[in-house]
């Protein structure tokens, strides 16, 4: 991923103004995974023994599941894990000794590359779960979140890395949906009570357990999602009811990664191409500072260049390091970013050949400046205009507030189409 470039100005700003931009930066990224080159072990291991283990915790987290252990080349590295670790420390988790261990990013990012093995980065989409038990004949929410399985579930998914949350099952979502409801899977209930969460994905999941003619008994989670409109679901089956949230989890890591999970391109590769996008509500340098950082942290962005400033809107050209659709799905989880209804879809510019043009340029401003691209320190003729348009204390232009294009309350990632456009709307959360 490529590191932030700071052009001239931003070195005259005073340590206070850096100081706010370094804290923008910190918030503006607190949705994304913060320990995904991080694993807890457990101590009293041998050191290749502990080692090994850390690795293959951070490499599920990369890729969505076990299956990547089979994979030519992984093996190998297994062997020398130790060359992957940047640090350890002693910590104690639930009266355990453990050890909190932090692995190279970049060398354990090359190795999947060079191998082609799909990279998920640290953005995950948010998973809301409604979870209903049936311990007799009424069913009731698990609302405690000392709930063995709700636990485990949270548990599980710190070892996939997603990103679950429960409802706060208080009395703004009783007044939309009861336990009755969600047992009986109502979805356009559920859809209502779920629209306050913001979640990417939705799931309705039932706990109750069977007892077989024989006599044995059975945990069973089903859950349900909507998808195009209709319901699917899956039956979890297990004698131990904690092992079905690790059933549960691992499926939605393998979904979530196939389809989030990019290959990325040899740095020498321009295959991917380039792309321009305008950004609206860019009106200060702290604006800009979060923008950029949020493309640095792509797996899918190489570099990124201011190329056009006018007020509160900003041309960045983006070099690709994966295709534009792996790209736009990455993007889709940018919360900061709504795409714009009347913007029409960019097409990506060969590098190579620097051929080739966007389906549509930048909205025309009265006299807008612009810069071609270029990694240099040197200020642009784009970042001195942001740098006297700041100066001069322009304002945004104004953006209609039904111009964005907000996720149907309970829509599933899975099943939304992937908004592809070359106008974005920015907010800092």
């Amino acid at each position: 991923m490529p590191s932030l470039k700071l052009p001239r100005y931003f070195q005259r700003l005073t340590p206070a103004v850096l100081l706010v931009s370094a804290f923008l930066i910190t918030v503006s990224n607190a949705a994304e995974l913060t320990d995904l080159y991080q694993a807890r072990v457990a101590a009293g291991q041998s050191q290749p023994q502990w080692q090994k283990q850390a690795l293959q915790d951070v490499l599920v987290k990369l890729t969505g599941g076990e299956a990547v252990f089979a994979q030519p080349g992984i093996a190998d590295a297994l062997k020398n894990s130790g060359q992957f670790v940047v640090q350890f420390q002693q910590v104690q988790q639930d009266g355990q000794p453990q050890l909190l261990v932090t692995l190279d990013g970049q060398k354990i990012t090359r190795l999947l590359q060079s191998l082609q093995i799909p990279v998920w980065g640290p953005r995950r989409p948010d998973v809301l779960l409604w979870l209903t038990e049936r311990p007799v004949e009424t069913p009731q929410f698990v609302i405690s979140p000392e709930h063995p399985l709700r636990k485990a579930l949270l548990q599980q998914a710190g070892r996939y890395g997603l990103s679950l949350q429960f409802p706060l099952y208080d009395e703004t979502d009783s007044a939309l949906v009861n336990e009755a409801a969600s047992w009986g899977g109502d979805w356009a209930l559920l859809q209502q009570a779920s629209g306050r969460y913001q979640a990417t994905e939705v799931y309705n999941l039932l706990f109750d357990q069977l007892t077989d003619a024989s006599g044995l008994v059975q945990f069973r989670l089903t859950w349900q999602q909507l998808v195009d409109g209709g319901v699917q679901s899956k039956e979890l089956l297990n004698a131990d009811a904690m092992a079905l949230a690790q059933q549960f989890c691992a499926e939605l890591a393998a979904a979530q990664a196939s389809r989030y999970a990019v290959r990325i391109s040899a740095s020498g590769d321009t295959a991917a191409g380039s792309l321009q996008l305008t950004f609206d509500g860019v009106s200060s340098l702290s604006d800009l500072v979060a923008l950029r950082q949020l493309f640095s942290s792509m797996l899918t962005v190489r570099d990124h260049q201011l190329t056009q400033y006018q007020a509160g809107q900003a041309v960045l050209q983006l070099q690709l390091a994966a295709s534009p659709d792996e790209f736009y799905r990455a993007l889709s989880l940018v919360k900061e970013l709504t795409p714009q209804p009347d913007a029409v879809a960019p097409e990506a510019v060969s590098a190579d050949t620097g051929t080739g043009e966007p389906a549509t340029e930048a909205p025309a401003a009265e006299n807008p400046v612009t810069s071609p691209v270029q990694s240099s320190g040197e200020l642009t003729d784009a970042e001195a205009a942001m740098e006297a348009a700041l100066a001069g204390g322009q304002t945004d232009p104004a953006v209609a507030a039904e111009s964005t294009l907000p996720l149907s309350a309970g829509q599933n990632s899975a099943s939304a189409a992937l908004v592809i456009s070359s106008r974005y709307l920015f907010r800092r959360q």
